[in-house]
């Protein structure tokens, strides 16, 4: 019998802060410098986690695996947000996030996610393709 995956692995909900003002400084400014690192690509970020993806993939599904693919509106009225734009008219003002998930055919469970796109008014950035392209949306069910 495979080895499910216990519940109590989800997936990391990304960087955290430390508790403490001066160490909760500190680690935002270090995040700061590493995603502003104009030799650091988002796809080259996403290699560890198509990795990790595979190595899930091979523990955790027995006959195939499951792509979930989400598209979300992220509304922002913040005038510390310049780039977000009008999504779907004048006042749906913010942002488009997708994002495709690889979850066990097992059990559903949550195993890597494998892609993700964020739209705004500077452009499109995705994990995939050629970082320099900024792809527009044309229509979310095709990438």
């Amino acid at each position: 019998m495979r080895e499910h995956m216990n519940s109590s692995e989800p997936l990391s909900a990304g960087l955290k802060a430390l508790p403490n003002k001066i160490d909760s400084f500190a680690s935002t400014q270090a995040a700061w410098r590493f995603y502003s690192n104009e030799s650091i690509s988002l796809s080259l970020l996403q290699h560890p986690l198509t990795a990790a993806a595979h190595e899930a993939i091979a523990k955790h599904c027995s006959q195939y695996a499951l792509c979930v693919h989400d598209w979300s509106h992220l509304s922002y009225k913040h005038r510390n947000k310049p780039d977000t734009y009008a999504i779907t008219h004048e006042t749906d003002i913010g942002y488009d996030l997708q994002t495709s998930l690889i979850v066990s055919d097992e059990n559903g469970q949550p195993l890597a996610p494998v892609a993700q796109r964020l739209v705004s008014a500077d452009g499109s950035f995705a994990t995939y393709g050629d970082d320099n392209a900024h792809l527009p949306v044309q229509d979310h069910l095709r990438l």
